[in-house]
């Protein structure tokens, strides 16, 4: 039984922060101006066969095509309304996917493009639905050594600049199925990054939140880690709710065995009635296991 509870402890959900270097709950804001961008070269030479980019969005500013993601120009360029989404400079989904992006202005929604070089195929992700795809030409893999920048398409941009929030952006060095996008977002902007994945995660959200940030770009509390918290507490609570009941459970068979053991030995104390035996005689019935018990009396 004992075991039984320390074996459900230990498979509860983490409550992961950035103080454990593990997932923050901070998102960003940024202010709606062309000096307002995140801008680092991360190492991509992981990402140039596969690679999948994922984040939270939410849209505050109606803008001239925002763009909250681009790296190295528009080697992969994402735009917050389906404007853009581009991959190895092409231009080919460009306005064809603005009907699919159904979130209102100043609401979260789940973002993910998938790549790799075995399948030749970018993938467009909304809400975990799968909304748009493109081929992309054979041999041709992600340049590495490029610029990143979040919050505009290159520093000091006007057209392009975001003015909106941005949540969990991780870029994975694999084409994630659709099962495993979806499952990014299968509880709401809380969704913690499953362990399986945790090796593939190559640019993490709780790196980005330390780099050196240009202009107004601000962290502010999702709420996400008090309600892991509250989430914890209940699944601790079911636990110890169960656990009262399979000590109930054990308590009642073991009342159970007592009493067949009782009966066991009043039948052998009736067989025995009159019959004259030695307390040596008395020490080896009681050490008797069930088998050999059941052997006697048949006898």
């Amino acid at each position: 039984m004992f075991i039984f509870f320390i074996a459900v402890l230990c498979v509860l959900p983490e409550s992961r922060t950035a103080d454990t270097g593990t997932q923050s709950f901070k998102a960003l804001r940024f202010n709606y101006d062309r000096n307002s961008y995140i801008s680092f070269s991360p190492d991509m030479s992981p990402m140039t066969q596969s690679f999948s980019v994922c984040l939270w969005i939410k849209k505050l500013q109606s803008g001239i095509y925002p763009c909250p993601f681009a790296y190295n120009g528009d080697e992969i360029l994402i735009g917050d309304s389906g404007e853009y989404n581009r991959v190895f400079g092409s231009s080919s989904l460009d306005r064809q996917l603005t009907s699919k992006f159904t979130t209102p202005q100043g609401s979260w929604y789940f973002y993910c493009s998938t790549w790799s070089l075995a399948s030749r195929t970018f993938r467009i992700y909304h809400n975990g639905e799968l909304i748009g795809t493109q081929t992309t030409p054979s041999g041709r893999t992600l340049e590495a050594g490029g610029p990143l920048v979040l919050g505009n398409y290159l520093p000091n941009f006007f057209w392009h600049r975001f003015g909106g929030e941005m949540y969990n952006l991780n870029m994975f060095s694999r084409e994630l199925t659709a099962s495993e996008v979806a499952s990014l977002s299968e509880n709401g902007l809380c969704t913690l990054i499953p362990e399986s994945l945790e090796d593939y995660r190559k640019i993490k959200w709780e790196e980005i939140l330390k780099l050196s940030r240009s202009g107004t770009v601000q962290d502010f509390d999702t709420g996400c880690e008090l309600l892991q918290e509250l989430s914890l507490n209940r699944t601790l609570e079911e636990v110890l709710d169960n656990t009262k009941i399979e000590l109930e459970k054990t308590k009642i068979e073991l009342e159970e065995t007592k009493a067949d053991l009782m009966n066991v030995w009043d039948i052998i104390n009736s067989r025995l009635f009159g019959m004259r035996i030695t307390d040596k005689q008395i020490k080896l019935i009681k050490e008797l296991d069930d088998e050999e018990i059941e052997t006697c009396l048949d006898s």
